[in-house]
């Protein structure tokens, strides 16, 4: 243990103690033997020692932390979150692609704590997702903390004094910051270093667009977007004639959305999907279609929350509830894949032909099954014509496909999706010079996608082996928050300074988590998000079970996974956290509830006098 370390702790707590202890606060033995544990010795048992946060990313999982603070669930924490954009949202910020939305019922893709019952339809557009992270800042007095227009470029970790050293520059303050590892754009002014005790990365990823690794890309002539960097001021298709490369999640919502402005569009499909309706679709339009609120409803349940409430349960509970069907062998699959080849023929009934090529003979989930509302329809549109197959090369005129025909377009959008590896788009060195970029770029093992060997006070947010596959990742990264919170109290009230899973535990978890994938629709053989575009790629970004299961895991951290380095390293000094003896309600002054232990008894279990 660092001399330097205890230090900063020791004057921390003399910062806040009177020169001379009261009668008998102070535990005298210890006054000869250690200035840490003698200070200890004269605060309440749950005393929270200061320590500063640092959170990459103002996205859905940031502004959940920053609630934690601000509700004083994480008491005597300096919070500071560092955001690269103008703004917060995370990938709702920057997703301005037409057709942007939700594939998730919006009443369960909302915090607990933050309900909103005037969203428009079943599945939200990205814009008013956005505008209520916005509300959801400004209503929860969240701003204070965040920092925008700043961009982290690299973290290490300095063992003599337990702290991670980040390192950070401001940008020029254009509204979107590329997020990958070798665009410098739009940084500005001299980088600066902040240090916090714990340092933990909200970056999410969804955000770590890539071009096609197609040739020519820079030789075409015309206008060429990626749906992950749509232009700010928006893009005129009247009348022309369009590429659109990919038919996953983005691209199912693209093509529908501007099929009214343009004159043809050639829809590039590589890979067969599943769009299908099966996310709580008995709560949506009639086959799975969009839903829309009426004003009366939308009021109702605003006068009524816990009518609200039970919507929101009922729906969830929906979505909880079809877990199984991502077993490949499942009763519940096999139900799935009969409902999605009907509805799919059903949609695709204008032009047949395309059912034979398009219909996947993988599993329901295999890749990201969407409701796609209006994508299959607007596949049979004599606007649209599909290219079956890879793509050779790009040109100046447009596109020439490994069939050898060439298709010559104005625009041509590349719905080609993100970098899935999961490693840190900025070196972040801990213990041992371990840089967690290159470990994570060989193998990304990760316990409970939440931490990581050799990397102390280090926290990640739907990081590998996450429950992204199935329902709301929101409802997930709320028990994430919940998951850091307790690893942060302990830290603040047991007298440590740092900790990280033991070397074994990451590694042991994704082995076990890999085998039981194996059995998963996830599993077959389709190229997909999940295995980072590669049809026989690892399952290293998925949970080993249900959401359930996951927040059943991360409610009862399992402390002896982990190591912990104690301030007073003597063995003899264990216990010295335990403090003067007294906790710290006791010694609070007014308010605090002495007899939290005494609660009320249902009248038929109350004893009655023996007759």
């Amino acid at each position: 243990m660092s001399e330097q370390a205890k230090k900063e702790a020791l004057e921390k707590y003399l910062g806040v103690l009177s020169p001379t202890p009261a009668q008998g606060e102070a535990t005298e033995p210890y006054k000869e033997v250690d200035e840490l544990a003698y200070a200890l010795s004269r605060v309440p048992l749950g005393t929270p020692r200061p320590l500063k946060v640092i959170v990459v990313g103002a996205g859905f999982s940031g502004l959940a932390f920053a609630r934690e603070v601000e509700t004083g669930q994480l008491p005597n924490v300096q919070l500071t979150i560092y955001e690269k954009n103008a703004s917060v949202g995370g990938t709702w910020y920057e997703n301005r692609y037409p057709g942007c939305a939700c594939d998730i019922p919006i009443h369960n893709y909302q915090y607990s704590w933050a309900p909103y019952p005037y969203f428009k339809s079943y599945y939200a557009t990205g814009p008013e997702i956005h505008d209520y992270m916005e509300s959801v800042a400004d209503q929860h007095n969240l701003r204070k903390y965040i920092q925008v227009s700043h961009k982290i470029i690299g973290a290490k970790w300095i063992e003599e004094r337990q702290k991670w050293q980040v390192q950070v520059v401001a940008t020029d303050g254009r509204q979107i910051m590329v997020s990958n590892r070798a665009s410098k754009d739009g940084e500005a002014g001299e980088p600066f270093i902040d240090e916090c005790d714990v340092f933990i990365n909200a970056t999410g990823c969804f955000n770590d667009w890539k071009w096609p690794t197609i040739p020519g890309r820079e030789s075409f002539n015309g206008e060429m977007i990626h749906s992950a960097a749509w232009p700010d001021k928006g893009v005129d298709f009247t009348g022309k004639t369009v590429g659109l490369i990919g038919n996953g999640s983005t691209g199912v919502q693209i093509l529908p959305a501007i099929l009214d402005e343009v004159d043809k569009v050639y829809v590039f499909i590589r890979s067969r999907t599943w769009v299908t309706a099966n996310f709580a679709q008995q709560f949506a339009g009639p086959n799975g279609a969009n839903l829309f609120f009426s004003e009366d409803q939308k009021d109702r349940w605003m006068r009524h929350p816990e009518e609200y409430l039970a919507y929101r349960k009922e729906v969830e509970s929906e979505l909880n509830a079809r877990f199984r069907l991502y077993l490949k062998d499942s009763v519940e699959q096999k139900q799935a894949l009969e409902y999605s080849i009907s509805q799919m023929k059903e949609k695709l009934s204008g032009k047949p032909e395309l059912q034979d090529r398009l219909i996947p003979e993988f599993a329901v989930g295999c890749r990201r099954a969407t409701p796609g509302n209006g994508y299959l329809e607007a596949l049979c549109s004599p606007k649209v014509q599909v290219v079956w197959g890879g793509i050779e090369s790009f040109n100046q005129a447009g596109l020439l496909s490994q069939a050898g025909d060439q298709y010559d377009v104005d625009s041509i959008i590349c719905a080609t999706g993100f970098n899935m590896s999961f490693s840190p788009r900025f070196p972040i060195v801990g213990r041992n010079d371990v840089n967690l970029q290159d470990k994570w770029d060989e193998n990304p093992e990760c316990y409970l996608s939440v931490t990581a060997a050799d990397m102390p006070n280090y926290f990640v947010y739907l990081g590998p082996a996450s429950p992204i596959g199935h329902g709301s990742v929101v409802s997930s990264l709320e028990r994430v928050t919940e998951y850091i919170s307790k690893f942060i109290r302990k830290l603040q009230t047991e007298n440590y300074s740092s900790v990280q899973p033991k070397s074994h535990v990451p590694r042991a978890y994704q082995r076990q988590a890999l085998a039981w994938l194996d059995k998963t629709a996830w599993n077959s053989d389709c190229a997909s998000t999940y295995k980072n575009g590669k049809p026989d790629g690892p399952l290293i970004s998925l949970h080993p079970g249900s959401r359930l299961h996951y927040f059943k895991l991360l409610s009862n951290p399992r402390w002896e996974d982990f190591d912990w380095t104690s301030l007073c390293p003597d063995e003899d000094l264990t216990f010295a956290w335990l403090s003067n003896g007294f906790i710290l309600e006791e010694c609070q002054k007014t308010g605090a509830d002495l007899t939290w232990f005494l609660g009320e008894v249902e009248q038929d279990k109350v004893i009655k006098p023996v007759v």
